[in-house]
């Protein structure tokens, strides 16, 4: 009688990823490295074409109405504005490639009041409507009133090159736009957010959502109407860093931020 031996062999197997898990792994073996830096006056129409090419084409409001802002000249000035203050951050590779920028500024009431009077005087419906829109978005809720603060840092607009997005690059220039302006003395910084992915930049920045709210109740002063049934009624997360924001009254005041500071 023959003797049949069976021999058992451990397979060692590998979990599979799609293409974005096989893409982060890539990334995990050879990371990228990234520094940030200010925008200096010599590249703030690249940091502006950055903004027009990989910000305004997610925007809601420009999704919506199918804008073209590619040659729109006002939106350069606006742009142009922001960063005369300088206050806003580049991020690059080793050997120099810009790979995302971050348009900071410490707005005041007057800066909404001034950007109504700008959007006022221009051709472009479009350009009037994106305008009006950002200056509502800019005063709901009024950190300047609930804080008691002259001026309130804003991250504005951040953008990144697809190619160097999911490396944390974007949580990086928001982490040192943070910093920067603790070190330079403001109380409170904003973040808007209304895309779907932006917010978890914001809480990983460890900023706290002040107030949640659908696009369609941002109105007054001249704000674009959108539509309740619309695609594009995106959810406005609206996040502070303060110094104070976990103290009893902060925590009143965040109780008191509610539809009623809606026109």
């Amino acid at each position: 009688m023959r003797t049949i031996r069976i021999t058992f062999f451990a397979i060692q197997t590998k979990k599979c990823h799609n293409l974005f898990g096989i893409k982060d792994l890539v990334r995990q073996e050879k990371p990228e490295i990234f520094s940030i830096s200010p925008v200096q006056s010599s590249n703030h129409e690249i940091a502006i074409d950055m903004i027009k090419q990989y910000y305004f084409k997610e925007h809601v409001l420009v999704r919506a109405r199918n804008m073209d802002l590619s040659s729109d000249r006002a939106i350069d000035e606006y742009l142009m504005g922001l960063l005369k203050q300088g206050n806003s951050l580049f991020a690059r590779t080793e050997d120099g490639t810009t790979a995302g920028v971050c348009i900071n500024f410490a707005a005041s009431p007057i800066d909404v009041k001034n950007l109504r009077n700008y959007a006022f005087y221009r051709q472009d419906p479009n350009t009037k409507d994106l305008l009006y829109f950002t200056a509502k978005l800019q005063e709901t809720p009024n950190l300047w009133e609930i804080f008691k603060q002259n001026k309130v840092f804003e991250m504005k607009m951040l953008a990144v090159i697809p190619e160097f997005r999911r490396q944390g690059v974007a949580t990086m220039l928001a982490e040192k736009s943070k910093a920067q302006a603790q070190d330079q003395g403001y109380h409170v910084v904003r973040m808007d957010c209304i895309n779907p992915y932006d917010y978890k930049i914001a809480e990983r920045c460890m900023l706290s959502c002040l107030v949640k709210y659908p696009l369609h109740k941002l109105r007054g002063a001249h704000a674009p109407f959108i539509k309740r049934s619309s695609e594009h009624n995106r959810c406005v997360r609206v996040y502070v860093a303060h110094a104070q924001y976990d103290s009893p009254e902060m925590s009143l005041m965040r109780q008191q931020v509610d539809e009623s500071m809606f026109e």
